[in-house]
This record gives structure tokens, sequence and C-alpha cells, in this order.
């Protein structure tokens, strides 16, 4: 068995940090976005959202300056509130002490990932990271999840993923892996549309992710 989580919604609770920093970005380059643009495009990557924004004939060299300009917004207002989730620190520890190996894929960019795992001192957890610049389709295609399985020499079948947003949900799910909903985005009821384990936090993840499996 191995642990496969998301980095936004899983690791931290940084939906509405997002959403703050995309309405900003967009007051800057006059557009108005929305919440329901936003959660359309939540666990999707920047190159998707930017075309979705700006239209498919963007030049990579605008999808990447813009990119990085959002999520330097996202960063500095983000930075004096950022925290794990609920829980999360003590389960790593524990399946740190299992020996159970622990990955991240995720389809924030790699900035963004130092900054998350510096920031909330977990980085010492996470054998295996999956990013952004690692894949080329973005959520809900399988592939973070399926080149992150290969990374660890495991099956899909071999792996739990604890995601968060419906985009990650089918991602995982279309890679064949074990997928644990956490409501930290959506509320359960949304999520148990795709999957049938929820957790709130990881309070409870012990008890859910190990028993039949250790």
């Amino acid at each position: 068995m191995v642990l496969i989580f998301d980095m936004d919604g899983v690791i931290v609770d940084n939906h509405q940090w997002h959403f703050e920093a995309w309405v900003e970005f967009g007051r800057r380059h006059n557009i108005i976005i929305t919440k329901e643009d936003f959660g359309r495009h939540f666990g999707s990557t920047n190159q998707q959202v930017m075309k979705s924004l700006f239209g498919d004939t963007i030049s990579a060299k605008d999808i990447a300056i813009w990119s990085d300009e959002k999520e330097f917004i996202y960063r500095e207002l983000y930075l004096p509130h950022i925290h794990p989730v609920r829980g999360l620190p003590e389960f790593l520890k524990f399946a740190s002490g299992k020996k159970v190996p622990v990955a991240l894929a995720t389809s924030a960019p790699h900035e963004n990932v130092k900054f998350t795992l510096e920031a909330t001192g977990l980085q010492k957890y996470f054998d295996v990271i999956t990013d952004s610049s690692m894949v080329s389709r973005g959520k809900p295609d399988p592939e973070v999840y399926l080149t992150t399985a290969a990374k660890l020499s495991v099956k899909p079948s071999e792996c739990i993923v604890f995601e968060d947003s419906v985009p990650g949900i089918l991602s995982a799910t279309h890679a064949g892996m074990r997928v644990i909903g956490v409501a930290t985005t959506h509320k359960p009821d949304e999520l148990l549309m795709y999957i049938n384990e929820i957790i709130m936090n990881f309070d409870a993840a012990e008890r859910v992710v190990f028993d039949g499996w250790l």
C-alpha cells in the first residue's frame, strides 16, 4: 500500500485563498472571475485555466508569465494564514512509522509545492512528488496519478488517494486507485456522488485507511 495526496484542499485548505488570488489577478487584467468560474476550474492546471480565460490561441509564453503572476499573488495572500489540514501531521507521522510510502500528486506548479511543504514543515514525509511541470495533461486525466505510481514502482490498485475536488477524484478513479474524499472544498454529499469514503479531516484517517490493511 502507498498513500498519495493531492495538495490544494488536502494538505492545506486553501480554496478561498486561491479564489481571492484569481479575483485579484482578474482585476488586474479587467476580467471578472466569479465563484462559479473558479469552482469549475479548481483542481485544473494553470494552462487549462488561462486558455479558458484568454482563449486557446494564448501563447505558451503568456501562459507562463500570467501563471507566475497569479501564483505570486496567491502565495503573498496565503502565507500569513497557511497551516495543514487538521490531523494531517499526526497521520503522516503514523504512516511514516509504519514504513508506508507517501507521495504528492498535484496540478499545482513547483513553486507552490515548495511553498506549501516548507511553510507547513511536511516535506520530510513525502518520498515522491509529482507537480504540473511533470505532466502534460491536467486532472481529470489520470496522468498525474499514473506517473506517481510509476515513480513508486507500484500498481495503481496498491494506491490510496486523498482528493478534495471532483476533477481530482475522477483522475484517481480513472487511474484505478482507491479514493478517499476530503470534504474541504466540497460538502460530503457532493463528493458522495462520486465516491463512498469521505473524511472531514485527518483525525480519523488512521482507522479509515489502515483497518484491514495493516
